[in-house]
């Protein structure tokens, strides 16, 4: 998705695995289709994992066929949420520990800045845990993947609300600075309710990454030209286009106006 004549920065092949039996052999037989004909070093590949199927053997096979990047969809932050949506409190097999296990078995294969996670943002965690995680994966030496939490209709969660976007902006905004500006969630400051109060940086620093934009836009694999933009825009994946979480597109002046206002920085007119 690209406006004003921005080129897209869509420049990856993700594969995304499913739970179900045949899920690891036709993951590996879409990727021998497809590395046969695309050299992934053009359109490199990605690999988003269902972990409850695989085993370590099977995450280096993926590696030695040509994927370049391993990523688990944690979601939740959590292990007592992780278990309350995705675990045996949805009647499903997945488990935190069997998640963890392979996202270090992907740690060891894939390398450095080669494996991450996703997580899900406004899920009943605090902010204080999210960006805990976050930190963690970067200590790995892995990276995040967020999505704001969006009640899909049909769902088993459609009765939720939506991530409240000041929540959202805050998440994002420290996250970025932990990925990419060295900034550590230890120097960070919070509420007794977990909220960030402080992100580490002086506040003239802080405004210069806000002006940038880039920390609001969609978080993902890293990109051709530059690693904290986002190889998959996913236009309006986890929002609708009238109220915007991740933006598939750089912000512009009065997007950026209205981040501000949704994280309660004064906005400068003019």
């Amino acid at each position: 998705m690209a406006r004003d004549g921005e080129r897209s920065p869509f420049h990856r092949m993700c594969i995304s695995m499913i739970t179900h039996p045949n899920s690891d052999a036709d993951t590996v037989a879409v990727l021998k289709a497809w590395t046969a004909k695309i050299d992934p070093a053009t359109i490199p590949v990605s690999i988003l994992s269902n972990p409850t199927t695989m085993e370590r053997e099977d995450v280096a096979r993926l590696k030695d066929l040509g994927a370049e990047i391993f990523t688990v969809a944690l979601d939740a932050a959590t292990p007592a949420i992780f278990d309350r949506t995705r675990g045996k409190g949805v009647q499903s097999p997945h488990k935190w520990q069997k998640y963890w296990e392979i996202l270090l078995d992907a740690r060891d294969v894939f390398g450095p800045q080669k494996f991450g996670a996703h997580i899900i943002v406004g899920m009943g965690e605090t902010e204080r845990e999210v960006l805990s995680l976050v930190q963690q994966l970067v200590d790995l030496g892995g990276h995040s993947h967020l999505f704001c939490f969006f009640p899909e209709q049909g769902s088993l969660m459609d009765h939720l609300p939506a991530t409240p976007r000041d929540q959202w902006r805050r998440v994002q905004l420290a996250r970025y600075l932990i990925d990419y500006a060295g900034v550590r969630v230890e120097q960070m400051s919070f509420d007794a309710e977990g909220r960030v109060t402080g992100y580490g940086l002086p506040q003239s620093e802080l405004d210069d990454v806000v002006s940038q934009g880039i920390a609001f836009r969609t978080s993902g694999c890293p990109g051709k030209f530059r690693d904290d933009v986002s190889a998959c825009d996913r236009p309006y994946g986890d929002s609708p286009p009238s109220n915007i979480a991740s933006y598939p597109f750089q912000p512009n002046k009065k997007d950026l106006q209205k981040i501000r206002r949704q994280l309660k920085i004064p906005v400068v007119q003019g």
